[in-house]
């Protein structure tokens, strides 16, 4: 308005006498049109009364917040949001992961950037609300994500909205349709939401562990189990809005998944026979009930090792059950049949360490139990006096440590663990075990111009890497940061005791 403007000021004026001026001058005015009138009242409103407020503000009784999106819940402000564009990723973390773990793909970065676009950041920023949104949400919300070489995928979460993205298929981040989530289990390809509306899936379900076969991307499908009565009885006798009580834990793990519910547990994907007995063929696509004895309803699952060689256990208070892939013994049961049911674990289990190919490393109170076949780094470590390289096992035992374990971590080749001060390797690649002069957190192994190079971090984050060894210790020198890495699990194993 030219004949109250000041060209003079470069700022809003804040003092009490500006302001009641500034009102002073704007009541002058005649009568505008009627929109310009309604802007201009609203204006001299806001600076009589203050803008309209939502956060930490008193309501008088009676009063009621008027009905504006400022005024939404946290979790509704959120998904609006989002649904409408904002990048809620201010940090660009999905497109740096992408690029860490695939560099080489710049088709896919490019989607990246232009489903979760930079210049949409700005949205969080209109108001407090929003921008405080945004924080809760980070701190309270979920987030996953996996990529491969051809694609990404990625979800969020917050207050039960869940927005997905695959670049294969979304270009947006996309709401989930399905009720609130209460809790998501997802295994890289498939996704599976609890929620008060009951089960939902979507992903890629190729060996049918989402319950039905499909080799495509899913939508969330609503879970049936129509091979499992007692679970169907349990879930249309449950209030529209309490199906999530149906399920006490959800395990999907390596193209299988196990659902534990009140009146028993059922599976659905890969080598269903080896934990479903003799159920029909044609049923071996649908969620089914495991074969355990009558009146065993697990509350706790325990499931690793690759598609082909699973280790579950089930339990049950003080009684556990297991099956799984059972080459060379690797299950520990004294023998090495194919299993095709649940049976009695004949010694107790706090945790697999390893479920490799053949052979299987379990945690039980202070011991940690072989059982498989030996492979070469397991008989250099000397810690199965007696074995030698591609004997059986087939009856868990005692790995015999000369001293207390405090950390331990392996795989099919490759075995790592830490006594007092110091961190001992057998692996493959070396003919003798080689000794780390500090108590590593994390390991990793990297090949840089066609050499194996084993890494590790010490309890100050700092990594080091393995450039030789002198009388079976390791010459170290400082590196950066690995690119990936497996953490040592922090144990407590009494030495044995002959």
């Amino acid at each position: 308005m030219p004949s109250i403007h000041n060209d003079k000021s470069t700022s809003a004026p804040t003092s009490a006498p500006s302001l009641e001026s500034l009102l002073a001058a704007l009541s002058k005015l005649p009568p505008l049109e009627p929109s310009a009138q309604a802007l201009l009242d609203r204006a001299r409103s806001i600076l009589t009364s203050g803008p309209p407020l939502s956060m930490n503000i008193e309501l008088a009784d009676g009063e009621e917040l008027p009905v504006a999106m400022h005024t939404l819940n946290q979790g509704a402000v959120w998904a609006c949001l989002v649904g409408g564009g904002a990048n809620p990723d201010l940090e660009d973390r999905v497109l740096k992961e992408a690029q860490e773990e695939w560099p080489h793909n710049p088709e896919m970065h490019d989607k990246i950037r232009k489903v979760i676009a930079p210049e949409a950041k700005c949205l969080w920023f209109l108001c407090r609300k929003f921008f405080f949104t945004l924080n809760v949400a980070e701190k309270d919300g979920e987030c996953y994500q996996f990529t491969e070489y051809e694609y990404c995928y990625h979800h969020r979460m917050y207050m039960g909205r869940l927005f997905m993205l695959d670049t294969r298929h979304h270009t947006a981040l996309t709401r989930a349709r399905m009720p609130r989530a209460l809790e998501v289990y997802s295994n890289r390809i498939s996704h599976i939401a609890r929620t008060p509306k009951g089960m939902w899936g979507w992903g890629t379900s190729g060996r049918s562990q989402l319950g039905f076969q499909s080799f495509k991307f899913n939508d969330p499908t609503r879970l049936t189990f129509p091979a499992c009565p007692k679970v169907a009885a349990l879930e249309a006798s449950l209030p529209p809005w309490e199906k999530h009580r149906m399920v006490t834990d959800v395990s999907i793990y390596e193209y299988q998944t196990f659902i534990l519910t009140p009146v028993g547990t059922v599976m659905a994907g890969n080598k269903a026979n080896w934990f479903i007995g003799e159920a029909e063929r044609g049923n071996r696509r649908l969620f089914t009930p495991v074969a355990v004895p009558s009146g065993f309803v697990p509350d706790h699952i325990m499931h690793v090792g690759p598609f082909n060689a699973a280790t579950v256990i089930l339990s049950m208070g003080d009684r556990q059950m297991i099956s799984g892939g059972n080459y060379c013994g690797r299950l520990g049961l004294g023998h090495d049949d194919d299993m095709t049911r649940f049976v009695d674990l004949p010694f107790w289990v706090d945790r697999i360490m390893t479920s490799a190919f053949v052979f299987t490393v379990f945690l039980g109170g202070r011991q940690l139990l072989f059982a498989g076949r030996v492979r070469p780094h397991i008989a250099q470590s000397g810690l199965l006096p007696g074995k030698r390289r591609d004997d059986k096992c087939i009856t868990s035992t005692p790995l015999r440590f000369p001293e207390r374990v405090k950390g331990f971590w392996g795989d099919y080749d490759r075995m790592v663990w830490v006594t007092e001060g110091r961190t001992h390797l057998c692996d493959n690649e070396h003919d003798d075990q080689i000794c780390v002069p500090f108590e590593a957190m994390a390991c990793h192994r990297t090949l840089i111009n066609d050499n194996c190079i084993q890494l590790f971090r010490d309890s100050t984050g700092q990594w080091f890497k393995v450039v030789g060894e002198s009388d079976g210790v390791a010459e170290l020198v400082e590196c950066e940061v690995a690119e990936s890495w497996e953490d040592i699990i922090p144990i407590d194993v009494e030495p044995y005791d002959s």
